[in-house]
């Protein structure tokens, strides 16, 4: 426990509380969306558009939030737009038709340019040699949420697919309204600065031309991994859902989130003592493994999927985080954050826009390339980022605060 407090404190706390509010309130309709967006008329093709839309909307917006984080502080970003994300909910809540649903993905992934700002305020609030830790300590509050697809799924099942998701979004939109009314308690962790707006943005190029080979690596590896998962995102439940019913899917679902915060907290201290790039490459290869399996439609393909993809997000998550947090310097971190998001969801965009037609074709195909991204992702990883810190592993390569 005093471990714990070391970390769960200040502004980490204040996140670690607005995140057990908000991953409870998403994981109780997300889990969900691909039913819900169908059953307002959207096609297979559509769902695929929609998460191109998601991911252009947040490639869009990375590259100035970047800007703003390492401009003008990070915790007016992050108030200002989890406000503007709480009332975006309104409209998945009340939308009559899937046309609406477009709009509230608009506005809602709009709210997304406080993410690299997000990102900073923890890498700078965590203590440096405990960053993979402090990331997987974070991820616990997700704990709580292991019951929210339960109570999605029960949501459906007895009040209907519409109404039960109409009111896991208005709950959504409270639990939202509440975090952003915490956040106001943040304390700034990077005071603004005056600059000039062009040269800002053109130094975002030169941050990725200056950082560690390493971290260039995470970036190209976070494009197929990002593309891999935005692809299947919206169809999960989709293919689930012609072999199960929603309340088996939540349960299940709830039992991949809890491996994933128990064992995540454990791969994170290991990451600090041992390395993090080797647990990095293995959530990669687990993530592989798990959409490879997922093609079998049945319950333990399903449960089997829960159980390696929950293993492989404890594995991959804090490492990479901490990995950021290690190779790139604090007054970059923003803008650093902001390239790899901005290049991660503009890839995952593209692929995503076919998404729907692979699986309007045959549904197993795309999970099978999903799987097959996450392994070109892993290849690369064990090049660009696990190789070298084996053969330097005994010198000091990392970057200093």
């Amino acid at each position: 426990m005093g471990d714990l407090k070391t970390i769960l404190r200040g502004n980490v706390l204040i996140l670690f509380i607005t995140w057990v509010l908000l991953s409870f309130g998403n994981n109780m309709v997300h889990k969900f969306d691909g039913l819900y967006f169908k059953a307002l008329g959207a096609s297979d093709v559509w769902l695929g558009y929609m998460g191109a839309i998601t991911f252009g909307m947040m490639a869009l917006l990375q590259i100035p939030g970047g800007h703003v984080a390492d401009t003008f502080g990070r915790k007016k970003v992050i108030v200002i737009f989890t406000f503007v994300m709480a009332f975006s909910m309104l409209i998945f809540a009340f939308a009559p038709s899937w046309e609406y649903i477009v709009i509230g993905l608009i506005i809602a992934n709009l709210a997304l340019l406080y993410q690299p700002a997000l990102f900073s305020i923890v890498m700078d609030s965590l203590p440096p040699n405990r960053r993979a830790e402090g990331f997987a300590v974070t991820n616990l509050s997700s704990l709580p949420a292991l019951f929210a697809p339960m109570v999605g799924g029960a949501l459906i099942y007895y009040l209907g697919l519409i109404p039960g998701m109409r009111l896991g979004y208005f709950l959504l939109f409270l639990l939202s309204l509440s975090a952003a009314f915490l956040r106001l308690f943040l304390r700034e962790t990077f005071p603004s600065k005056k600059k000039n707006y062009r040269e800002g943005f053109s130094s975002f190029f030169r941050v990725i031309k200056s950082v560690d080979s390493r971290a260039k690596g995470l970036i190209i590896v976070a494009m197929l991994m990002f593309s891999a998962s935005g692809m299947v995102g919206y169809f999960i439940v989709l293919y689930s859902s012609t072999y199960t019913s929603s309340l088996i899917f939540g349960i299940i679902m709830g039992v991949g989130m809890l491996i994933s915060s128990l064992t995540g907290v454990f791969v994170g201290r290991m990451g600090d003592i041992k390395g993090k790039e080797k647990f990095y490459l293995t959530g990669i290869i687990l993530m592989s493994i798990a959409l490879a399996l997922f093609v079998f439609p049945n319950i333990f393909s399903l449960l089997e999927f829960a159980l390696i993809s929950g293993l492989a997000m404890a594995f991959y998550q804090p490492s990479t985080n901490g990995l950021i947090a290690d190779l790139v310097p604090l007054e970059k971190r923003g803008r650093f954050t902001g390239m790899y998001l901005f290049s991660s969801y503009l890839v995952a965009m593209l692929f995503s826009a076919f998404a729907g037609y692979i699986y309007a074709f045959d549904p197993q195909m795309l999970f099978i390339f999903a799987s097959f991204l996450a392994l070109i992702a892993a290849l690369i990883g064990y090049l660009l980022v696990l190789r070298p810190f084996v053969r330097q592993r005994n010198g000091d390569f990392s970057q200093k605060d």
